[in-house]
């Protein structure tokens, strides 16, 4: 844990003890005050305590923009899901391939993984029918759409034709 957030809880819990512990008796112990009223100043003041401490912890651990080093690029992130696919972490290769389509809508490497990883043919033929949108003449857009597209033809009616 970072020591300034250790520091911060801690500084924090030290003024909610302080306000309970002491400023309790004060009030308490002060002219024409009633018991109750000691109490509730002290919960008050280690409120008021606790609400500054998570405003410094808000303020401390608020996610920072990134930076162009640490940012996740289009080829990080097609990268990553390649090893992902090749370790078999198929959720883990879904999310970086959506990265890069994010990223670049017009990466076509990107959607025929997806297409390869598609838990259903039709969820295939809709990542398959992104890449065609791209470039449909690319060889390996062709091979995608021969292998998927017998999966898919009878939920699209029984013409042999590829729909464009």
């Amino acid at each position: 844990m970072d020591y300034r957030i250790q520091l911060i809880l801690l500084a924090n819990a030290a003024a909610a003890l302080i306000g309970g512990a002491l400023i309790t008796p004060l009030v308490f112990w002060a002219k024409g005050r009633k018991p109750a009223s000691g109490f509730f100043a002290g919960v008050a003041v280690a409120a008021i305590t606790n609400v500054i401490g998570l405003i410094l912890l808000w303020v401390l651990l608020k996610p920072k923009k990134p930076d162009g080093a640490s940012s996740l690029d289009v080829m990080t992130a097609y990268n990553m899901g390649i090893a992902a696919v090749l370790g078999s972490r198929l959720e883990e290769a879904r999310y970086y391939f959506v990265q890069s389509t994010q990223l670049d809508p017009r990466h076509i490497g990107a959607w025929l993984y997806l297409a390869h990883i598609a838990t259903t043919p039709l969820e295939a033929w809709s990542y398959v029918q992104q890449a065609r949108a791209i470039e449909p003449s690319d060889p390996l857009v062709q091979e995608a759409v021969s292998v998927v597209w017998p999966q898919v033809r009878h939920l699209y009616g029984e013409s042999g034709d590829v729909p464009e």
